[in-house]
């Protein structure tokens, strides 16, 4: 098993092509080919499925491809420390994952701000339908960090909370409820409510809510898309519990009220989780970056 094999079989996955593959690597495709059937042989396994118009990972694929980004990841950072030209500079592979929301209405200034200050670290950015999804992930050591709302069911990871935001509930301007500035859990619970899917944070608070309390009021529907949650709050169809810093200047946004529910706080944190045992510069210089421009972040 060699490094160059690992190349290849990552340069396939990042391309969805020998071809594309060989360019990336500048080798020839058959070149390429001969590589990733020698690590199928030794291994005992179909790495990739060899179907048009793209090559996939299959699931054996995928799990040594996790291993081998870790692995050349590593090789990167230990080719950093002896390298004399780029002396004090941090190189290497992160793979982080967030979902839709997270990248969109928290991190997306702070990974942008990484980016450009840390050239020399392929930032690997995968979104995920929820937060719990990108902690399997890191669990599994198929990712470095990922981006989740507190608490989380992963004990042996390390946590950096970033913000903290509260929950509040969600209405059209024309809803009954839109007059008030609160309500009582048993008004709310008269009317259909829109859910998170199970994992996500708000899935999180709404359960914390309800299932203690009785139970859910009637679900319309479930999503993770937040933009299809407002819009769907809009026309009137249901109400939602959703975190306040979802709502921007968009004028569509201007004809939803947010309620507080009476007697209840629904502040909840949120931030990075990490596996503290990773031996990676990239993920050491990430972290650190995170903890010190923590003002990037909304709350």
């Amino acid at each position: 098993m060699e490094l160059k094999q690992f190349a290849v079989l990552r340069a396939i996955a990042d391309t969805g092509s020998f071809n594309a593959a060989a360019a990336q690597l500048g080798l020839t495709q058959p070149a390429v080919s001969h590589q990733l059937r020698r690590l199928e042989d030794e291994l005992g396994e179909m790495l990739v499925i060899r179907r048009r118009p793209r090559a996939t990972l299959s699931p054996a694929g995928a799990t040594v491809l996790a291993i081998a980004q870790q692995v050349l990841g590593e090789i990167e950072d230990l080719k950093q420390v002896f390298s004399p030209r780029h002396a004090g500079e941090v190189t290497g592979v992160l793979r982080v994952t967030a979902s839709a929301m997270g990248i969109i209405y928290l991190y997306g200034e702070l990974l942008a701000r990484f980016i450009a200050a840390h050239k020399r670290i392929e930032l690997v950015l995968t979104a995920v339908e929820t937060p719990f999804d990108g902690l399997r992930k890191v669990a599994a050591r198929e990712a470095d960090a990922c981006f989740v709302a507190f608490p989380i069911p992963e004990p042996n990871l390390a946590e950096l909370v970033l913000g903290e935001t509260e929950h509040a509930v969600l209405v059209a301007q024309n809803h009954p409820l839109a007059s008030r500035a609160s309500v009582t859990l048993s008004e709310l619970k008269r009317y259909p409510l829109v859910r998170y899917k199970t994992g996500a944070g708000s899935r999180w608070m709404s359960d914390t809510v309800f299932l203690p309390r009785g139970g859910y009021p009637a679900i319309f529907l479930e999503s993770n898309d937040t933009e299809f949650v407002k819009r769907i709050v809009g026309l009137g169809f249901a109400t939602a519990i959703v975190p306040r810093f979802i709502l921007t200047r968009d004028p569509r946004d201007r004809r939803l009220r947010r309620l507080k529910i009476r007697g209840m706080s629904l502040k909840q944190k949120y931030g990075l989780a990490y596996r503290p045992d990773a031996r990676s510069r990239a993920l050491t210089t990430f972290v650190e970056f995170c903890a010190r421009n923590k003002a990037l972040v909304p709350s």
